[in-house]
C-alpha cells in the first residue's frame, strides 16, 4: 500500500511538473494574431531630439503575461524592410489590459510592421 502512495504522488508531482513548465516557459515563434493587437503612431513632436514611434500592445488572452518581446520592422514606401529591432513592452500585461513601448524611428521607414515574438505567461485569470 505505502508504494502505490509512492507511485501516485510521484506521478501527482510529476504532472505539477509539467503543467507549471509549461505555464511559465517563454511562448515563441508561434502565431499570436489572435492573443494580442499592437497599435503604434509616430511620437508627438518635440518630446525628445531623436525621432520616436510609440506603441501600445493590447492583451486579448486569458493569461497574465509579462516579457513581451516586439519585432519592429521599419517599410519603406515600397514595402521594403529598412531594418528591424527589439522592443520589450513594458511590465506584466492582464487579460484585457494593454502595456506601452517606445523605440527610435528607423531612417528611410514610412511605415512598421510590428509582431509580439514572445512572452511569458504569469497565471491564468478569470474572466472580467
Amino acid at each position: 500500500m505505502n508504494k502505490r502512495w509512492l507511485v501516485a504522488a510521484m506521478r501527482g508531482c510529476l504532472l505539477l511538473g509539467l503543467v507549471l513548465g509549461i505555464l511559465t516557459s517563454p511562448a515563441r515563434g508561434q502565431d499570436w494574431d489572435r492573443w494580442f493587437r499592437v497599435s503604434w503612431g509616430p511620437e508627438a513632436n518635440g518630446k525628445t531630439p531623436t525621432a520616436r514611434i510609440e506603441g501600445s500592445v493590447h492583451n486579448d488572452s486569458p493569461y497574465r503575461v509579462t516579457d513581451v518581446e516586439l519585432a519592429v520592422e521599419g517599410l519603406s514606401a515600397d514595402q521594403h524592410p529598412v531594418g528591424q529591432r527589439f522592443v520589450w513592452a513594458l511590465g506584466d500585461i492582464a487579460p484585457g489590459s494593454e502595456s506601452s513601448f517606445v523605440t527610435e524611428a528607423m531612417p528611410g521607414a514610412v511605415t512598421y510592421r510590428i509582431t509580439v515574438i514572445s512572452f511569458d505567461i504569469v497565471s491564468v485569470e478569470p474572466p472580467r
